[in-house]
């Protein structure tokens, strides 16, 4: 598995709008790093336009899903954000074989 999977809870930014995260796990080839652009299309794709962390935050609240999958990439961190489980098991699902 090329990710690790991370569990939303109170101390994590985003915990109300997401369930999980991903983080690539990187070496030192090119290509394992432009993964994380080719995942963030595939969800694209796949469920429609997600945005920022911080835009699907401040747009988003417990009444008005924004999207269902956001992307961070602040501070040299990728993460992948997923709204729910179902998100979440899609994904891994798709990319987890590869």
């Amino acid at each position: 598995m090329r990710f690790r999977i991370n569990k939303l809870d109170r101390r994590h930014t985003g915990y109300k709008q997401f369930t999980h995260y991903i983080i690539p796990t990187y070496s030192a080839k090119l290509e394992d790093k432009l993964r994380f652009f080719e995942w963030r299309n595939w969800c694209w794709a796949t469920w429609g336009p997600g945005m920022e962390r911080e835009a699907a935050l401040e747009f988003g609240t417990n009444q008005f899903s924004v999207c269902r999958w956001a992307w961070h990439t602040e501070d040299r961190s990728r993460r992948l954000y997923f709204a729910s489980e179902k998100e979440l098991n899609w994904f891994v699902l798709t990319w987890s074989g590869e």
